[in-house]
């Protein structure tokens, strides 16, 4: 993706002067601003209108929200990811009158780092965007958007951010949900006794965190292991693998490759493409090799499952390149027409 500047080009006003523009961090929105069912879930703590397409938008995150309950040295970048994802609900809704109810499809979601996020301590952590987020040219039954910007994490700048989606009319999206599981392959299956990582291997602390199960037969694959009944990646019933939940088990699928190191503090970008839905129904496998063309000890993932690929990430990290190659690559190229729902 492009490097913005501190200031998106163009415009004059800074997110982070005195005050954040005006903007509130002491209550979180409520829950359907952001298609959650569990107040304590909700990141987002308000957002603003600067110019015609940008906005400022903040969020806290507190020590016990989203997976592991951790006190580390560093924050989740899932953290941030679920803070975008929240975001592109938000906006779509507020300001640009997408109407409630409508289901929301993930195309592309990437995070880019240039340092370790700061830790999340006892009174919770400041985390501001600053984005442009222009509709594109609607098609029948479906709006298309895309946000991307600068993230701010205690009142510092400390990466990039970037999201496609589509907001679709109900008959739209079961059409395309018809379609999708037509297009699948050859059902798939696992391996009868796959293994589940430790969870710090993976930057957890519990086992009803870690989504991926290595695979006895090949190092270099894992098989997605979602409990539908988790309070934070099946915040609310679904009939689909929630796009969140193949991103974690992306990174966590990198954090079993990579071997070693902090799994949360090193990782420096987790760029997914989501391409068709996936079915909770039969296995998922995540798949690692090394990427092509870039920084040393970039990964490229695939999600497959009945013989075709449902998203792709590349994930790169800080430390120095790991046993499985070099190199990184788009994720997947542009998304396909179908994505996954948000």
């Amino acid at each position: 993706m492009n490097v913005l500047s501190s200031q998106v080009p163009g415009q004059r006003r800074p997110l982070l002067r005195e005050g954040w523009n005006g903007l509130r961090f002491d209550r979180h929105l409520p829950r359907e601003a952001v298609h959650k069912h569990a107040d304590p879930e909700v990141l987002l703590t308000d957002a603003v209108r600067l110019e015609e397409e940008r906005f400022a938008v903040a969020a806290r995150w507190l020590r016990d929200h989203h997976l592991g309950h951790r006190r580390a040295a560093a924050s989740d970048p899932m953290m941030l990811a679920e803070t975008v994802r929240q975001t592109a609900i938000h906006l779509a809704h507020r300001f640009h009158g997408s109407t409630y109810g409508h289901p929301f499809v993930l195309n592309e979601l990437t995070v880019d780092l240039d340092e370790a996020l700061p830790p999340t301590g006892p009174d919770g952590l400041d985390v501001g965007l600053d984005l442009r987020c222009p509709p594109a040219a609607p098609r029948p039954g479906r709006e298309r958007f895309a946000l991307e910007g600068l993230a701010w994490a205690g009142h510092r700048p400390v990466g990039r951010v970037r999201m496609r989606w589509e907001v679709l009319e109900p008959g739209r999206y079961a059409s395309l949900r018809r379609r999708s599981a037509d297009a699948a392959g050859e059902p798939g299956t696992a391996p009868t006794a796959p293994v589940p990582p430790e969870p710090r291997r993976v930057g957890q602390t519990t086992d009803r965190d870690v989504v991926i199960a290595a695979d006895p037969a090949r190092p270099d694959r894992w098989w997605l292991r979602p409990f539908e009944d988790h309070p934070v990646l099946f915040d609310h019933p679904v009939d689909h693998v929630p796009g969140m939940v193949l991103m974690e088990a992306f990174r966590q699928a990198a954090a079993a490759a990579y071997g070693a190191g902090d799994a949360v503090r090193e990782l420096r970008e987790l760029a997914t493409v989501f391409t068709a839905f996936g079915e909770l129904t039969t296995p998922v496998a995540i798949v690692a090799e090394p990427a092509d063309g870039g920084p040393a000890g970039a990964l490229r993932l695939t999600a497959v499952q009945d013989g075709r690929p449902i998203a792709a990430a590349r994930v790169r990290r800080a430390a120095a390149p790991g046993p499985v190659g070099a190199g990184a690559d788009a994720a997947a190229g542009p998304a396909g027409a179908e994505g996954t729902a948000c």
